[in-house]
């Protein structure tokens, strides 16, 4: 037991060390903002967006899935069970 708490410890103690090493190299190897590069601005060509209604579809009275339990959810109007 005593053995065990030992090494989760140090591998905690571990853990606390490296996490900042481990961070500070990878931004240490992160690609640079390069103030040579040249900025071209982009064009933007404005969209009409337009809302267009669903289409009304027939509601049919077939089931796709049988109802297994009695009172099972509520049947649409006109819908005999």
């Amino acid at each position: 037991m005593r053995q065990s708490f030992t090494v989760f410890a140090a591998l905690f103690a571990a853990s606390l060390v490296a996490t900042p090493i481990v961070i500070s190299a990878s931004n240490a190897l992160a690609t640079t903002d390069q103030s040579d590069m040249v900025r071209m601005p982009a064009v933007v060509t404005p969209i009409e967006m337009v809302t267009v209604p669903a289409p009304v579809v027939a509601e049919t009275c077939t089931r796709k899935v049988r109802v297994v339990y009695a009172g099972y959810g509520a049947s649409s109007d006109g819908c005999p069970r």
